[in-house]
């Protein structure tokens, strides 16, 4: 096995060693103290000096002896654990976290004044600055993303607007800071880069330039009065679920140096190769679920890109797009590495790439976010959606982007016109935001750019453009004396409503299993209101579920997309790996409506290890010949991340941390697990991405045993933490009572039926194939219930 180090520290000498070095500085635990601490300042300065040039973080102690981690047992205690951070008590009475056993050690603490954490932040921002020659060095050799690659359309799903890049700069000198303290104030008091990772946790950044900054950003502005949502997902509950805020911890992160590093293994130098776990493990085979269709699968893309969107950094003086691998495939010299630069290595023998000289696949990493207790410590990485249910991927996620996607008419958003049919509004800047050729190819613009991604995506975005239009259209024709302002609200607030039931009433009984979904109790209900609602839980993205576990959807997709007549025959399909961030297909005549039919009837694939080959080789694929991994870059991502190994997930979710990977079998088959013990070299090296894939469906659902577990913690928190959620009584924009029993009408099969161009027949539940149980219905006909406009009719006061 060729294990491949993932961090910036391999780069420095990938382009000399042609990828086979491994970069690994000595244990210094052989050293008595005093020469430690007589060499500290010496050490120090390298290392300052080495993350200036090339953003490479040193790990110099031992390896992190990683141990099991506290599982909170409830809802309760993940909160009190979350909100633990802003009650710690500082330096001298700081108290280190320990797993049982373990015996603290308060004299080793060091005391870090308010003048230090000032200084730090000083040198953070300095060493900031001087990257400018280095930025400017790779914008004037060309090193950026070129329009006609794949890494174009890699660039267009995670690219960072420009206050998320203003907010991520401020993060970035938080964490640069931290590792500042870490490397001056830990080392000496014999203290391991993890125990340090929660050290400087503890230390507030209130005193220094950056508290302002990150108190504003975890408060509400101005005043919260509206009984509308905002477009940034403020004025909910505290200022929890904002956009461009920081997913959430289910458990403390892991990085190799406490605060930056991705993780090590527990024995050896490197984790495997993402792209090498990616050959070994995954399957290029199709495995269709015997009733599911594709249908699950886009309704779990499309919610997930209302939850969490994920931005990638760009250059901080700049702007300019960052690369990490040559055009050729190759590793770039050390010079032309950008800090941010984080690419995965493809093994010589690869079995695909090798073909194509290709050695280095790109990933930059994401953009970091201040800590949501506004103190130092590990990296947290940004959310650049809002973190509710709220249709912020059809919205937008701020004010300004609100009001481009609006016609100021009627309540109306903006659209494009062909043939009598409405689309998405036209982008702008169809190059920049799709992989096409020409400044008049057909480009999309929405609340959220990934809506252009691929052909089935685009029609579902186009579906609910329509919807919110026509139910601007009734409500207008209903109450004629309402301004374009009411109707517009009342038109989202109802196409909210109906997203959060169809995924609550429809998707998630499928994914989860009903009778899990009923015994934890978030099945929603019958009648009336609920009382859900808990102002003390925080709604916000958990970084496990938005990196790893609602990623299970990729496995589900179909390389080949059918298109369906009314008949529900089929004799031609596209090929995913041609449309990617090409959506000009569905204005083709009766595409749209094909590709409607076909989430109602072609059969997704089953929930498991098996990929198409358009996901796993031609991702983003332009005029090549190859496109890039999803699987290599979702794994490269949660070590990115800080993701701790599955193992920790497993015991976070109740099952026992498994000492041998025979341990695995109580939820994966022998064949699999029999993979992962040459994959990888412990237990606790395993992804948690991989895991969670590799464990076989629980009871009814769809995923297994612990993303479940992720999954369920997750919209339970959606749910009860969400003051706007469509059944919650007693608040200013709370609907009635006859109201909410026409939202309780709403279907995915009523929305297709009502914006398609042309489709004449529905199944009921779209997400399973049609069947005697579930038959095909006219889409005119009173087996698919219709929404009655009446409880939202408002009488005029006499004159």
């Amino acid at each position: 096995m060729t294990l491949i180090r993932q961090s910036n520290a391999y780069l420095l000498l990938a382009a000399k060693r042609e990828s086979k070095a491994i970069l690994h500085v000595p244990s210094m635990d052989h050293i008595p103290g005093s020469v430690k601490m007589a060499c500290s300042s010496v050490v120090l300065a390298i290392v300052l000096w080495t993350s200036l040039q090339f953003g490479v973080q040193f790990s110099l102690m031992s390896p992190i002896d990683i141990k099991a981690l506290r599982v909170p047992v409830a809802l309760q205690a993940y909160e009190s654990y979350i909100n633990s951070f802003a009650d710690l008590p500082l330096l001298n009475h700081y108290r280190v976290e320990r797993a049982a056993g373990r015996r603290a050690k308060m004299s080793r603490l060091p005391h870090v004044d308010d003048e230090a954490l000032k200084q730090s932040v000083k040198f953070s921002e300095s060493n900031l600055g001087r990257e400018t020659r280095m930025e400017n060095s790779l914008v004037w050799s060309n090193t950026k993303v070129r329009q006609d690659s794949p890494q174009h359309g890699q660039l267009i799903t995670s690219c960072p607007s420009d206050e998320a890049m203003r907010l991520g700069k401020d993060a970035l000198i938080a964490t640069k800071a931290s590792l500042y303290i870490s490397h001056k104030h830990c080392q000496r008091f014999g203290i391991d880069d993890d125990e340090c990772g929660t050290f400087v946790k503890s230390l507030k950044l209130n005193a220094t330039s950056l508290g302002g900054t990150c108190t504003a950003q975890y408060n509400n502005k101005g005043k919260c009065s509206s009984k509308y949502r905002s477009a940034d997902g403020s004025c909910n509950v505290k200022a929890w679920g904002k956009s461009l805020t920081s997913y959430i911890r289910l458990i403390k992160p892991q990085y190799a140096d406490g605060i930056q590093e991705p993780r090590p293994p527990v024995r050896g130098k490197a984790l495997p190769s993402a792209r090498y776990i990616s050959r070994e493990l995954i399957k290029e085979s199709d495995v269709t679920d015997s009733s599911k269709t594709l249908g699950l699968m886009q309704w779990t893309e499309f919610i997930e890109l209302d939850l969490a969107h994920t931005p990638v950094r760009k250059m901080v003086h700049s702007s300019n797009s960052i690369t990490c691998c040559r055009h050729d495939g190759g590793f770039p010299a050390p010079r032309y590495i950008h800090p941010a630069c984080m690419p995965v290595s493809i093994p010589t023998n690869d079995p695909f790439y090798s073909k194509y000289r290709q050695r280095c696949m790109n990933y930059v990493r994401s953009v970091n976010a201040m800590r949501p207790d506004c103190h130092f410590g590990p990296a947290e990485q940004m959310n650049q959606a809002t973190h509710h249910l709220d249709g912020s991927m059809i919205y937008g996620t701020t004010e300004e982007k609100a009001k481009t996607l609006r016609t100021f008419s009627n309540g109306r958003l903006s659209t494009s016109v062909k043939n009598g049919h409405e689309y998405l509004p036209l982008s702008e800047d169809p190059l920049q935001h799709c992989q096409v050729t020409s400044n008049t190819s057909i480009c999309y613009a929405s609340g959220d750019m990934r809506a252009n991604m691929h052909p089935q995506l685009t029609a579902m975005h186009t579906i609910w453009l329509r919807e919110h239009n026509r139910l601007a259209d009734k409500l207008a024709s209903l109450n004629p004396q309402w301004n374009d302002e009411m109707l517009y609200q009342e038109a989202r607030k109802i196409v909210i409503a109906e997203i959060q039931h169809i995924t609550y009433n429809e998707w998630m009984p499928h994914v989860l299993g009903s009778k899990f979904t009923k015994k934890m109790g978030i099945q929603l209900k019958k009648t009336g209101f609920s009382n859900d609602f808990d102002k003390g839980v925080n709604p916000s993205i958990s970084n496990s579920f938005a990196t790893a576990a609602i990623r299970f959807r990729l496995s589900m997709m179909d390389g080949k997309v059918k298109m369906y007549n009314e008949e529900r025959s089929t004799d031609k399909f596209l090929q995913l790996r041609d449309h990617f961030n090409k959506p000009s297909t569905i204005e083709e005549a009766g595409h749209l409506d094909s590709l409607v039919r076909g989430f109602a009837t072609q059969q997704s694939q089953k929930s498991d290890l098996n990929y198409a080959n358009d996901l796993i080789q031609m991702l983003y694929k332009n005029d090549g010949e190859f496109g890039m991994d999803a699987m290599s870059l979702d794994i490269q991502r949660g070590r990115d991340h800080g993701l701790p190994g599955y193992n920790h997930y497993r015991k976070f979710c109740g099952l026992p941390a498994a000492k041998s990977f025979d341990g695995f079998l109580d939820v994966m088959p022998k064949s699999t697990v029999a993979k992962l013990k040459v994959v990888y070299a412990h237990p606790d090296d395993v992804d948690l991405l991989i895991g969670g894939m590799s464990e076989r469906p629980a009871d009814e659902g769809l995923v297994g045993f612990t993303f479940r577990c992720i999954i369920e913690d997750q919209m339970s928190r959606t749910k009860k933490g969400d003051r706007f959620f469509y059944d919650v009584p007693n608040q200013p924009h709370s609907f009635t009572e006859a109201q909410l029993a026409e939202i309780r009408k709403v279907s995915l099969a009523r929305v297709l039926c009502d914006n398609a161009d042309g489709v004449q027949k529905m199944q009921p539940n779209v997400f399973v194939k049609p069947s005697d149980s579930n038959q095909l219905t006219s889409c005119s006909g009173d087996e698919i219930k219709q929404l009655s406009f009446s409880p939202w009719k408002q009488e005029t006061k006499n004159s």
